[in-house]
């Protein structure tokens, strides 16, 4: 019995100075981190010393960002000894908000995040996933519920040109009020159900946590979006990438039954010409009917019934809906 329970001793002992030593490191490192970021401060930091947990709880968090700066009473940073490379990010369910006029107060319900690094590839991330709701401001719902996954994918032959990392994304929005931030008018609640992939310039890793080397987005591919705002109902495919000059080039097709009253709220919240609204009707009809062309580069399906399907064409700095050009393409971000 003895020579049994010598090794389980000697183990037990090993795996507790990992605990704590792996704590003690991770809240040096934490502190490190935030003394290098000039837009963050750091309170103080806490071993967690709890079973099942290796990990720390950071106080009086504050971070500029750029909707103003946010204060976190304390936040949790841990991992499970059966899942090593996996970090899990814990809020506290309020966080306020200064975007310059005075603070705002924010509930940030059961929100959580998690980030999955590779250690033999400079810790860079394999896969991240936020979830979180319901979100309030200053007690009014803001949304019922947020949840983003991004998972690692290799390079393929489509890739642009500039893509160094790839991530298929998943995405869910439900009932996000944007009168509550948003200074456009927008016809009601926001939900979006979306998958598709995002290509990024550079590996998302420790190097890159200076805003100068973050990683910036340079293709977005989207496999099925469904958008709902208000009583306004839509599904989006397509893919657009940067072009030499960052403007977005390719194409996005609309699938709708409620083309005019997509078009006039877009137009009320001056996304798109006011006259491009009088083209409802036959015209757009008639742009719906136009086959696609043979480079369209994805497989859009035919409207259903009573459906209108609306391709948005993205090419030398333009934006175009069918034959008719609306204004400029969108800008990807730039350095």
């Amino acid at each position: 019995m003895r020579r049994l329970l010598a090794p389980l001793i000697v183990l037990a002992l090993i795996l507790g100075g990992l605990w704590l030593g792996g704590e003690s490191l991770m809240a040096q490192q934490l502190r490190r981190i935030a003394a290098g970021q000039p837009a963050a401060e750091l309170g103080a930091v806490q071993e967690l010393r709890e079973p099942g947990r290796i990990g720390v709880r950071a106080l009086a968090l504050g971070m500029q960002t750029d909707l103003g700066r946010v204060e976190l009473p304390q936040a949790e940073l841990w991992l499970s000894p059966l899942r090593p490379t996996e970090l899990r990010l814990a809020l506290p369910p309020g966080a306020t908000l200064d975007p310059g006029s005075g603070p705002v107060a924010l509930g940030l319900g059961d929100a959580a995040a998690r980030l999955r690094v590779q250690p033999l590839n400079g810790l860079a991330m394999a896969s991240a996933g936020i979830e979180a709701g319901p979100l309030t401001v200053e007690g009014a719902a803001l949304a019922t519920r947020l949840h983003a996954d991004a998972v690692q994918r290799d390079l393929d032959a489509d890739a642009p040109e500039a893509a160094a990392a790839a991530y298929d994304l998943e995405l869910d929005l439900d009932d996000l009020e944007p009168g509550l931030f948003a200074t456009l008018p927008l016809p009601g609640r926001l939900s979006l159900a979306a998958t598709g992939r995002v290509w990024l310039d550079a590996l998302p890793r420790p190097a890159t946590l200076d805003p100068d080397r973050a990683p910036l987005p340079v293709g977005l591919r989207l496999d099925d979006a469904e958008l709902r705002l208000g009583a306004v109902q839509a599904r989006i495919l397509g893919r657009i990438e940067a072009d030499a000059q960052g403007r977005a080039q390719g194409r996005l097709v609309l699938y709708t039954r409620d083309a005019e009253a997509l078009l006039q709220a877009a137009a009320t919240a001056g996304l798109i010409p006011t006259r491009v609204v009088t083209l409802a009707g036959t015209m757009l009809k008639n742009i719906s009917d136009l086959p696609l062309p043979e480079d369209a580069g994805q497989d859009f399906p035919p409207p259903a019934e009573g459906e209108l399907r609306l391709p948005l064409s993205f090419a030398e700095g333009r934006t175009s809906l069918g034959p008719m050009v609306l204004g400029p393409a969108p800008a990807f971000p730039r350095r």
